[in-house]
């Protein structure tokens, strides 16, 4: 019955839909287009309709004809005057749109389809089948319950099969970050962003809760080596790292940095306000709930693609979601296996991490930085100067908190040289070392990344905690069960 019609030749410069127009430029043949009379590119509109047809059947959905129980109560009351209208666009149009092509080009395609999809049967029936003229069609929501089940075997995997040796965990993190580099947000924003100096993550923030004056007065002393990154033997595992691999964590305000460490009310905190130094590239795992997939219905690939984008949207959720204490031993090894995954440079060069904050509420966002991209730089005393540390201070009206960290400095000769000092070799012994005695990267190859001073720090004295949560009464029930039935 459509036979001619689905011989007709159609052009590339015919079709605005820029994959299939690119298809029909590929793999179509020189002919005089039967639309606009120009020798191109061209089609038969018979594939035409197979590829209109395939881009339907994976993104497109029939939409509701009929009304339900309220459309037709509210059709019925003489008080309204609603009119039950389908959701998405009547067949023509909703070709039309998807192909980006003329009215008249698109009512022979659905002519065509119908025709394919119509039986004897059905018509007598009186049944409507695919692309019948009076059907609309709306876009399908992407649908990605094969990535989370994937994902879940993932973490299934890592926590009772191959922790250290999975092919299995390679596979599934290869698929889901390959190309990350390449993604958009709605807001055309990468998910790939700089750190260092001029951008928003020129200086990192982190805390450590004291409980003991002694050690706070150590780490005032000596930042970098007491508030930065633990040497590997005492470094404890954490939501981006495994037992033993070192690692920087830092928040980008010092409020979400206490908070992450959870004080003890009468602790206090010492906070250090590290300078990022040199150019960082950092993963922005909270900008994957905006992430976006460029493609086109016609692709085969584009409905993964979507569906990746769907379980990429989740992933940042996943990836920070409150941990309880007694858990973090298995619950950690995903997140741990992923920063190891991207710290290898696998699939793009990254330093670090960007994630949210289970700790504060309203988008606060931590930093980790990978082991090779953590090193702090050392805080070097000058040789010969006494240190000392006091974290009180006494005037009229008694004692008062104050910390002020003291470098005396030795006292130079008339000529400009210090003066010669007949030191006790066991003089200083037990002195805090200074930095190049205390090389915690001896022979590493990394570069210097994070820098702290004495005057880049606080301490804050933790007098109370708030909770943000959510409040549920508990109902108690109390009933008589009734007498069992005497048969």
């Amino acid at each position: 019955m459509y036979d001619e019609l689905e011989n007709k030749n159609l052009c590339t410069q015919c079709v605005g839909e820029s994959y299939l127009s690119a298809l029909i430029a590929d793999q179509g043949k020189m002919r005089k287009c039967e639309y606009c009379g120009e020798r191109a590119k061209t089609f038969k509109i018979a594939a035409i309709c197979d590829q209109v047809d395939g881009a339907f059947q994976r993104h497109f959905t029939r939409c509701r004809m009929e009304m339900n129980g309220y459309e037709w109560a509210m059709y019925n009351d003489p008080e309204t005057s609603f009119e039950f209208e389908p959701d998405g666009d009547q067949t023509v149009y909703a070709i039309m749109e998807a192909a980006n092509i003329a009215e008249g080009i698109a009512t022979g395609i659905q002519q065509i389809l119908e025709d394919r999809y119509s039986d004897f049967e059905s018509a007598q029936m009186g049944e409507t089948t695919e692309y019948d003229s009076e059907l609309h069609y709306q876009e399908l929501q992407p649908d990605d319950r094969e990535w989370q089940e994937t994902w879940r075997a993932f973490e299934r995997s890592l926590k009772t099969e191959a922790r250290f040796f999975s092919a299995q965990a390679i596979e599934v993190l290869n698929r889901v970050f390959s190309g990350i580099d390449l993604m958009q947000t709605r807001s055309d924003a990468s998910l790939i962003v700089e750190g260092g100096p001029g951008t928003p993550y020129e200086h990192l923030y982190r805390a450590r809760a004291f409980q003991s004056s002694d050690k706070l007065q150590s780490a005032l002393l000596r930042p970098d080596k007491e508030l930065g990154p633990p040497p590997s033997n005492f470094a404890a595992s954490g939501r981006m790292n495994a037992r033993g691999i070192s690692v920087f964590y830092g928040a980008t305000d010092p409020e979400t940095a206490v908070a992450e460490v959870r004080p003890p009310v009468g602790s206090e905190v010492a906070i250090g306000r590290f300078q990022v130094i040199r150019a960082l590239r950092l993963l922005d795992l909270t900008a994957l709930s905006g992430v976006i997939a460029a493609g086109s219905f016609f692709d085969p690939e584009y409905a993964n693609t979507l569906s990746r984008m769907m379980f990429l949207r989740s992933l940042s959720r996943r990836m920070a979601r409150p941990v309880m204490p007694d858990d973090q031993e298995f619950d950690y090894l995903p997140t741990q296996a992923v920063a190891d995954f991207l710290a290898t440079e696998t699939v793009t060069p990254l330093d670090g991490i960007i994630f949210p904050s289970v700790q504060v509420t309203g988008g606060k966002q931590n930093v980790v930085l990978f082991h090779k991209a953590s090193l702090v730089a050392k805080l070097v005393i000058p040789e010969g100067a006494d240190v000392e540390v006091e974290t009180h201070r006494q005037d009229d009206d008694g004692w008062h908190r104050d910390y002020t960290v003291y470098w005396r400095l030795a006292a130079e000769k008339e000529n400009g040289s210090a003066p010669e000092v007949d030191r006790d070799p066991l003089a200083g012994l037990w002195d805090p070392p200074s930095a190049p005695e205390d090389d915690m990267d001896f022979r590493s190859e990394r570069t210097e990344t994070l820098r702290i001073t004495p005057t880049d720090l606080e301490v804050r004295i933790v007098n109370a905690v708030s909770f943000e949560s959510e409040d549920y009464k508990v109902d108690h029930v109390k009933y008589k069960r009734q007498a069992e039935a005497d048969f």
